[in-house]
């Protein structure tokens, strides 16, 4: 008998980051969440998969009309064909206050509550499924706590929406320990929240099946669903399955200290036909990244548009793979050249960044100019271009870009 697991669909979550690609099949990619949900039903009417697992966040916050609750609905309705039952819990997207809109789902599918963790018996399947889910988006409490005992003779599956491992690129929703859910006696613990596919123990298994569908250039790598075998009642096995639509992944290549650009260009060329490669034949979306020390820096970091339009030449002529951006963080080799009469707007332009490396509120001064660039665009940016903390970060890059301007290298690292 086979359960799938999945969670973090995000039904209808845009992509970021789709505007400045050039060329790639833009009203294609934006269904990718829908398409990789179907694709999730597909699997479990291949494998006559008897239980399906939601383990929140299956839609991205309220929807926009009702056609993504009807999506769904339309979809779950197809597991008819095989019997399956469907269990799910809201989590910190899609949480009960979250949500305004519903439609009312199938007779198969349970939708476990928030006031308090419940257990639903498949007598058939000798499985019991334990779990909770969000009454609102921020839930502070460690919920597993208060799941209920294992029930003997039965395969016990928690499922939870959860931050078991601290992952700083998550809330801490619902926090608890690796060393809590394998001492609480379940055979299973079917976890969601965390986009990143992880297996956190094996006897008994903690499995983060990671996202369906990476949505922006931080949610690299394959992303799918766990299915699980069960055999008289016992876990004989559990694979991850890769489930997405198309697929983000980052090609970094270093410049040398030959300055020889066509060298450049066919290690770039080498990354992304490996990158390719290893896609399974999904279009991929490619973060690339130029690094190392050259003398070409100068040039990539006054006039970068020139390199780049080659890399997407390239990227066009391997086939379905686009650049969704192209970056910089090369150094010159050696040491600054002579600046004659500029050496004092040099040590000027690097004393006024090392001040507002350590003075936020000066910082943000300087970003008060960009108020209508956010309030234009902030919505289709991976961040506020105007927030301090941001921009702190991106002083190295933006010293390298003024100083190469002015014919100067970089600080060395750890100034």
């Amino acid at each position: 008998m086979r359960v799938i697991h999945a969670a973090d669909l995000h039904i209808d979550s845009p992509l970021r980051g789709l505007g400045r690609i050039e060329g790639a099949p833009v009203d294609q990619i934006r269904l990718a969440t829908r398409m990789a949900f179907r694709r999730l039903i597909d699997r479990c009417l291949d494998e006559s998969a008897a239980l399906l697992l939601l383990a929140g966040d299956v839609f991205d916050g309220e929807w926009r009309d009702f056609n993504t609750g009807l999506f769904f609905v339309r979809e779950l309705s197809r597991l008819r064909e095989t019997g399956a039952r469907v269990v799910m819990i809201r989590g910190n997207h899609d949480a009960d206050s979250v949500l305004s809109r519903s439609v009312p789902l199938p007779d198969h599918v349970t939708t476990l509550a928030a006031d308090l963790a419940e257990t639903v018996v498949f007598e058939d399947l000798g499985v019991a499924v334990h779990g909770q889910s969000y009454v609102t988006r921020s839930v502070e409490e460690n919920l597993a706590r208060a799941y209920p005992a294992p029930l003997s003779g039965y395969c016990n599956i928690g499922l939870l929406h959860t931050n078991a491992v601290g992952s700083a690129d998550h809330g801490n929703y619902a926090p608890c320990t690796v060393g809590q859910l394998v001492g609480h006696g379940y055979d299973y613990w079917a976890l969601g929240h965390v986009h990143r596919r992880e297996i956190l123990s094996r006897a008994p298994w903690v499995v983060y099946p990671g996202n369906l569908q990476g949505r922006h250039a931080k949610e690299t790598g394959a992303k799918g669903c766990a299915v699980i075998e069960l055999e008289d009642g016992q876990i004989s096995s559990v694979e991850q399955v890769d489930m997405d639509v198309v697929r983000w992944v980052h090609v970094t290549a270093a410049a040398d200290a030959t300055g020889d650009a066509e060298a450049l260009l066919e290690e770039v060329r080498r990354g992304l036909q490996a990158a390719l490669a290893g896609a399974d034949g999904r279009p991929l979306l490619a973060r690339v990244t130029i690094g190392g020390k050259t003398p070409l820096h100068d040039a990539l970091a006054a006039h970068p548009e020139p390199f780049q339009a080659k890399i997407r030449a390239i990227a066009a002529d391997l086939g379905e793979i686009w650049p969704e951006k192209i970056g910089f963080a090369t150094e010159l080799p050696g040491e600054a050249v002579d600046l004659g009469e500029r050496v004092e707007l040099v040590r000027a332009l690097r004393a006024e960044l090392r001040a507002l490396e350590g003075d936020p509120a000066a910082l943000g001064r300087y970003l008060e100019g960009l108020a209508p660039l956010v309030q234009g665009a902030a919505l289709h940016l991976e961040g506020r271009p105007d927030d301090p903390a941001r921009v702190a970060r991106l002083l190295p890059a933006i010293e390298s870009l003024l100083l190469s301007k002015l014919g100067a290298a970089p600080s060395e690292p750890g100034r």
